[in-house]
């Protein structure tokens, strides 16, 4: 299957926002880079769901980061795997960093793209991360 170049743009301009939000400590850019209802899926098939844009997905990401001394995450690749006209699938592989420099871990994810009603977000997600 093809890949429409314009979508795994929109795609990938999404992940970089979400990125920038998440790195930057902005809990609507966040929350804007997604689209509703949205999911993630663990490490260990754990599913967690946030069911609109009053979700706080920013805080729950703090809250499972503390503990590792998180300060932000860098995006190393990725690969649009899949589109469609309002959808798109990419891989992704980044860091995540202490405000030292020094490195948590390195992991990688799929997320889903989406078009909901003129809105590309990140639907959801699947990877090493939790």
């Amino acid at each position: 299957m093809d890949i429409d170049g314009a979508v795994a743009q929109r795609a990938w301009d999404v992940v970089e926002k979400y990125f920038a939000a998440l790195n930057a400590g902005d809990a609507h850019g966040v929350n804007d880079a997604l689209n509703f209802p949205h999911f993630r899926i663990g490490t260990r098939g754990n599913l967690t769901y946030y069911p609109d844009r009053h979700s706080d997905h920013l805080a729950n990401f703090r809250n499972r980061t503390r503990g590792d001394g998180w300060h932000r995450s860098v995006l190393d690749r990725h690969e649009v795997i899949f589109t469609l006209p309002a959808k798109a699938h990419v891989l992704i592989w980044f860091r995540r960093l202490r405000a030292d420099g020094s490195e948590i871990g390195a992991y990688h994810s799929l997320y889903i793209i989406t078009e909901v009603d003129g809105h590309w977000g990140i639907q959801g997600g699947s990877g090493s991360g939790f």
